[in-house]
């Protein structure tokens, strides 16, 4: 084959290569500010997420277990569940709303739940949920099941585990996921 013509051919070969394998790039690993000390820390202990897929809106659901000699003072306070909703947007910067946050005192458990509302044409984006817990579908080995995604581990020293739920068998990169063919 000529030379003239098969160097432009790689040249526009790995430019296109780059361009499909660039909009699946790794999500990148964002360290979350380091909290700020009061002089009464309430402690998480336990912390589940669960968010169902359905089109363009995303049901997210965390419940989280608290310590058990802090969780009285905890929901004394009179802004528990406003400061809730306003930690949850602080943290994922998503557009998002009904949100509801339930306190079950027996329990010592808070349930918060929210829709996000987000573009779904072909896959889903999760970097706005992996980087701020410094999370990758990939490099931290959730587990893909044929409609889900899950991991289980330690964040911040809190024992969290997650699942991702759809409503049609997946395939997914670092933090997009899309329906499987």
């Amino acid at each position: 084959m000529n030379k003239k013509f098969l160097y432009p051919l790689l040249v526009i070969g790995l430019a296109i290569l780059g361009m499909l394998t660039g909009s699946c790039s790794k999500a990148s690993k964002h360290n979350p500010a380091p909290k700020k000390e009061s002089t009464m820390t309430i402690s998480e202990r336990e912390n589940t997420i669960e968010i169902k897929a359905d089109g363009g809106t995303l049901h997210y659901f965390e419940k989280k277990r608290w310590s058990a000699n802090e969780f009285p003072e905890l929901i004394e306070k009179d802004k528990f569940r406003f400061n809730q909703i306003e930690k949850f947007k602080a943290t994922y910067l998503v557009n998002a709303g009904n949100f509801h946050v339930e306190i079950y005192k027996k329990e010592q458990t808070t349930d918060l739940k929210c829709d996000i509302y987000v573009k779904f044409d072909t896959w889903y984006d999760f970097h706005w949920f992996l980087r701020p817990l410094g999370l990758d579908f990939i490099d931290d080995h959730f587990e893909r099941r044929e409609r889900e995604l899950s991991w289980k581990g330690s964040l911040d020293g809190v024992e969290t585990s997650i699942l991702l739920k759809f409503p049609f068998r997946i395939n997914n990169c670092h933090a997009h996921v899309w329906p499987a063919k």
